[in-house]
């Protein structure tokens, strides 16, 4: 790896200073929504996030969000198996349930895990996706200890395109894609339906499909008001190949079938040119079935499962106003009030619904020309369950705009209310409930400081930020005193701090050529002295080439070793190796010229181009080398 880095460099800076060139044209900087809730020029921020742009995602190709998160600094993803087993996503070193997950805005953590699986949530309708890499519980309360991921769909407008993709791939692997996008008088309409479907790379029951469909419709009533409605649907069904790895042998019918649903209904206005508001009401519905008929095997002299037949149904239903006053360019207030009623009901036995009131006011100064930038902010959350919890933050930012250097620096707390399971998971065969009803608040506090860095008319851009977080409270499973069979019960009992430092780089190497990478270095401090699936160590780099009709995209993701459970007998812990995988995806735009046709590519992908066998979690086997070979073309009026 240093023999790649010193190679790079000594090719870099030459191209670099021949050249005295007029500097290209600056373009204004991105707008982001996620670490203010109001539109602010990312340069701008106080705190650490990553946009993901759809030119991004369509440049790797990705079908799933998880793939382009994996490329993020400070993000660590696991995925249990083969595609459409359960993949979570780990913030500097957060639980994946202290990971707050939006769709434009909607909440759709699980209400009994507390965490979201990215299993199953597709890109074809993204417009970008913002992560925030820090706590940001004062602006969105529970579940955000360690960040938030906010995915923003695309709007339709302009004329009309239609889009539509086909790709086919070793293990009968396959994706299909139409789009539907523009706008009518002042109608902005969006819509998709994308498939993926594979039969796997194991011997028995590792097939998958997922059926993903998304409409969004924006009305502009008058210049000063819209209304905004979004749907979004997920359908899969997926093989449960490792089910039995405790007895280290393949379930050849144990299923997982998930239904999601997410809609939001917005309106927002301008009563003066500098006073807005938006009202919103939202709702995520979830389905998941699991099935396993009796398997043949014995483990220690018994039936390795009996049937079962599981369903949870979590939900969430959110009401939230917002309004945002601004004085002159130098000050914007927002505050807001958002309602959230979690609520879920089980086969096993949970029925519960818990309501939460959170109130939010955040103030944003910028001075001396918009160098210096200060965001106080505070939230206080009224919870039905465990009473109050108040989360108050402040970052600041200065930036040397001669030099193209920003300071940055923030102090936050955050909390995470216990999930449903955590609360009222019923009682079990010769065990009393593992739920424990008086659980408070997991809790934290943490302190950020970075510095960005650009040069050479931001050709090349470094950042670097180190973080330190405490969380205590954690929810723990313990012993209950006095109990002959050993059962456990959910308490407050854990604690543990987190240190690490991200180093990003991005470097424009000539005209059409990039690169971009990122190292993230990860320490803890736990009462056992372990943290299960975070490594001290990952980075990624990612070159990209994009000359005329050709793009060519290449991405090295690199993961240390990491602590981990052991799958099979004799179970306790383990320690699971680093890797390293290369991921590279191509189009060729076609030269045929045809009519309404706007664009004919060829595109071709391949993961793990090595065939590097690995495990992102112990006992459950990445997927081999998988290529997707297809096209992809968009019609309307040239």
């Amino acid at each position: 790896m240093a023999r790649f880095w010193f190679l790079l460099f000594f090719i870099l800076f030459p191209n670099l200073s021949q050249a005295a060139e007029p500097a290209p044209a600056t373009s204004l900087p991105p707008l982001v929504v996620t670490a203010t809730r109001t539109e602010l020029p990312l340069n701008q921020l106080t705190t650490s996030l990553t946009v993901i742009t759809s030119e991004e995602i369509r440049e790797r190709q990705a079908e799933l969000v998880s793939e382009v998160l994996r490329d993020v600094a400070g993000v660590n993803v696991i995925q249990s198996g083969s595609m459409g087993t359960a993949t979570s996503i780990f913030i500097r070193g957060s639980a994946s349930n202290q990971v707050l997950v939006l769709i434009d805005g909607v909440e759709i953590n699980s209400t009994t895990t507390g965490a979201y699986d990215f299993a199953n949530l597709t890109t074809e309708s993204i417009e970008r996706i913002e992560v925030l890499r820090g706590a940001g519980g004062t602006l969105y309360g529970s579940q955000a200890i360690g960040g938030v991921i906010n995915i923003i769909t695309k709007r339709g407008q302009g004329p009309l395109d239609v889009g539509v993709s086909a790709q086919g791939g070793n293990g009968w692997t396959n994706r299909q894609v139409a789009t539907l996008r523009g706008g009518v008088g002042n109608l902005g309409y969006a819509f998709s339906v994308g498939h993926i479907g594979s039969q796997g790379f194991r011997s028995v029951n590792d097939d998958y499909r997922n059926l993903s469909t998304s409409a969004r419709l924006d009305y502009q009533l008058t210049e000063n008001a819209s209304l905004k409605g979004i749907f979004h649907y997920i359908n899969s069904d997926a093989g449960l190949f490792n089910n039995n790895n405790f007895a280290s042998t393949a379930d050849p019918n144990a299923r997982q079938a998930t239904t999601q649903y997410v809609g939001k209904l917005e309106w927002e206005q301008k009563i003066l040119a500098n006073w807005d508001y938006r009202i919103s009401g939202s709702i995520f519905k979830e389905h998941d079935k699991f099935t396993d008929d009796v398997d043949s095997c014995v483990f220690f002299g018994f039936p390795c499962d009996s049937r079962t037949h599981d369903i949870f149904r979590p939900q969430i239903a959110s009401g939230e106003f917002q309004t945002n006053y601004r004085l002159e360019d130098w000050s914007t207030s927002t505050f807001g009030v958002q309602y959230n009623r979690r609520s879920a009901s089980t086969s096993g036995g949970i029925d519960e619904a818990i309501g939460n009131v959170g109130y939010y006011l955040q103030q944003q100064f910028q001075f001396l020309d918009r160098r210096l930038i200060v965001i106080p902010g505070i939230r206080l959350d009224d919870n039905q369950q465990f009473g109050t919890a108040w989360t108050p933050s402040f970052s600041a930012a200065y930036l040397f705009k001669e030099i193209g250097t920003k300071l940055k620096g923030g102090y936050a707390k955050g909390f995470r209310a216990p999930s449903l399971n955590e609360l009222f998971f019923p009682a079990s065969g010769r065990c009393p409930a593992f739920g424990n009803p008086n659980l408070g608040p997991e809790k934290s506090w943490e302190i950020n400081f970075g510095v960005d860095q650009s040069f050479l008319a931001e050709r090349l851009k470094m950042g670097a930020n180190y973080f330190h977080r405490e969380v205590k409270n954690l929810i723990e499973a313990r012993p209950i005193p006095g109990d002959p069979f050993g059962c456990l019960r959910e308490e407050n009992v854990g604690s543990a701090r987190f240190d690490g430092v991200e180093l990003t780089l991005g470097v424009k190497i000539f005209e059409g050529l990039t690169l971009n990478a990122n190292y993230t270095y990860l320490d803890w401090d736990t009462a056992d002295g372990t943290l299960p699936r975070r490594p001290h160590n990952s980075g990624n780099v990612i070159l990209n080439y994009l000359q005329d009709a050709l793009n060519v995209n290449l991405i090295v993701n690199i993961v240390g070793r990491r602590d981990d459970f052991k799958a099979a007998s004799p179970f306790g812990d383990t320690v699971t190796a680093g890797y390293g995988t290369v991921d590279v995806a191509s189009s060729y735009k076609l030269p045929w010229r045809m009519p309404l046709v706007k664009e004919l590519s060829l595109i071709g992908k391949i993961q793990n181009l090595f065939n590097k066998k690995h495990d992102q979690a112990d006992g459950f086997r990445a997927p081999p080398l998988n290529f997707l070979l297809g096209f992809r073309a968009n019609f309307g009026n040239q």
